[in-house]
């Protein structure tokens, strides 16, 4: 799919100086480029084949990883075969907006397998709660349990794809030249203060039943912010994206990359592997390049790449605070450095040694809460650590792919950073005993938690892998394991800063800060951000061309 990293001409790199003047003809020496995409996640892989297809560009991709995808790449172990980041994706209908972008990007060639029903439980003391789709079967569900909310579950719906429609427009404003943008930024979006609520300041106002509350904000794991943080709009998105349903990546999640990178390639583009960009070159001002330390083994050398257009897929905060040399004057630099990046996660991987159909499973994704109480949920996450496993997330790969060849499962929970960041410096696969009992203990709890909700899923185990906030880390760069990005709390809705363009001129943002956490947010921030590189007239040959 790419080229070994070691096929660039590194001394052409090392004794190429910036200032130079740039353009389509400066692609003709190996180190130069018309754009380079900092990341090949799912962000990354939007803007730089947008870029490379509708622009015409000569993109290169500098991935730190020594694979393509971010968190839409896989691995394998024994026979068993896992996705680290995608579990399933809503808005995959045919017609839609993302399935038209993502059937463009991978020029047909990926199929979706849409989850059966329900495509979800939701698992409360004494009470679960199927998801159905299309919408009127869930929310039939939901009246049939609460019918004396009736009235307020009819509210809700329409008030959760009236936000979902404020913040398409917001995100849309964004995304726009420069110019229009400013136009367009004196008027009031409708529905923009209710976006901005958080999402129990919502549904306190919304509902009387503290056990309706809880359910409708099952999901808040697909944004990582229990109701009281989270703002309205990402709640809102998040229960949108899934109205029509779940779908899986027929084949797994490697096949997004391995169907994008071609015609990238095509282009005169590449991915260069093992390639951490540790700094952004500047010429009075202006992004100009890239330094990125390029491993070999035990080898490490540092590398210079230049291009006109610089796109980051490394997380805004990763991009202005560490790789923007701090002698160019951000004005938001220090809020940046402070603005929450939220908790981290663990994953157990299971290899299973027969269907979880044995279990009673489906196919179906669970959340498992101990508590009606979100809050309480959040704050005793990193019980985890001590052996108790408070609530989870369960999903079953290998019942939403019809080309599996093993059986396997996932099961995420929340937990702090801190715990883990004394094994921060230690090589991976290789961090020591005491590590490995952590490991072992939250592998434990996870289990014993799964008995009491999916009885039967652990007399099928064969095979167990345990990732932690320190491997995030370790593989993605997001500063203390993160996994979605800046906080979608209210204020990052409201930071004007926040989003594609930024202060060096030359420099853009894609991906998830770009726009909003998960697959379909990240792809969007990449479409946002190619659009805002090429200029209205180029965003209206990629639409023509979607169509």
């Amino acid at each position: 799919m790419s080229e070994s990293p070691g096929s660039e001409s590194n001394t052409e790199a090392r004794n190429t100086r910036p200032g130079t003047k740039f353009g389509t003809a400066a692609s003709a020496t190996s180190n130069h480029y018309d754009a380079i995409v900092i990341g090949s996640g799912i962000g990354g892989l939007t803007t730089a084949s947008i870029l490379s297809r509708i622009a015409g560009k000569r993109v290169l991709l500098l991935e730190r990883h020594f694979k393509v995808g971010g968190f839409t790449h896989v691995f394998k172990r024994k026979d068993y075969m896992w996705d680290v980041g995608i579990h399933y994706i809503g808005g995959m209908q045919e017609g839609s907006m993302l399935r038209n972008l993502i059937n463009w990007l991978t020029e047909g060639n990926l199929k979706w397998n849409k989850m059966g029903e329900p495509f979800e439980k939701f698992v409360y003391p004494d009470l679960t709660i199927p998801v159905h789709s299309p919408e009127e079967r869930f929310r039939e569900t939901l009246k049939e349990k609460w019918p004396e909310e009736g009235k307020g579950i009819d509210r809700y719906f329409s008030d959760v794809k009236a936000t979902a429609g404020w913040f398409g427009r917001h995100v849309t404003l964004k995304a726009m030249p420069s110019f229009l943008e400013k136009l367009s930024s004196p008027i009031e979006i409708p529905g923009r203060h209710g976006a901005l609520m958080t999402t129990k300041e919502y549904l306190e106002h919304r509902f009387k039943s503290p056990e309706l509350r809880a359910v409708v904000a099952s999901q808040w794991g697909d944004y990582g912010l229990p109701p009281s943080q989270s703002a309205f709009v990402i709640h809102s998105l998040i229960v949108a994206h899934y109205l029509d349903g779940g779908f899986y990546p027929v084949g797994g999640s490697g096949n997004i990359a391995k169907y994008i990178m071609p015609k990238i390639q095509e282009n005169g583009g590449k991915c260069l592997l093992y390639h951490d960009v540790k700094e952004i070159l500047l010429d009075d001002g202006r992004a100009v390049g890239v330094r990125a330390e390029h491993t070999s083994g035990k080898t490490h050398e540092m590398v210079e790449f230049y291009a006109p257009v610089i796109v980051s897929d490394a997380g805004m905060k990763n991009t202005l605070t560490r790789m923007v040399p701090e002698s160019f004057r951000i004005p938001f630099r220090k809020e940046l450095a402070e603005f929450s990046q939220g908790t981290s996660n663990v994953t157990l991987y299971l290899g299973l040694k027969d269907s979880p159909e044995r279990a009673g499973i489906q196919g179906e994704n669970y959340w498992a809460y101990r508590s009606f109480d979100h809050e309480e949920n959040y704050n005793r996450r990193n019980e985890l650590l001590e052996g108790r496993a408070s609530g989870f997330y369960a999903s079953f790969p290998s019942l939403k792919d019809p080309d599996a060849s093993s059986h396997t499962a996932e099961i995420i929970s929340f937990v702090d950073y801190a715990p883990f960041e004394p094994w921060k410096e230690k090589e991976w696969k290789n961090r020591g005993d005491d590590y490995q009992s952590l490991k072992d203990r939250i592998t434990k709890a996870l289990i014993d938690r799964s008995k009491e909700v999916l009885p039967g899923l652990a007399d099928l185990i064969d095979y167990t892998e345990l990732s932690t906030p320190v491997t995030n880390e370790h593989f993605s760069g997001h500063p203390a394991g993160s996994i979605y990005g800046l906080v979608c709390s209210p204020e990052r809705f409201k930071k004007e800063w926040i989003g594609i363009r930024t202060p060096v001129d030359g420099l853009f943002i894609t991906g998830a800060d770009a726009s909003s956490p998960g697959f379909a947010g990240a792809m969007m921030g990449g479409f946002g951000c190619a659009s805002q590189v090429m200029g209205l007239k180029g965003m209206m040959r990629l639409f023509k061309e979607m169509k």
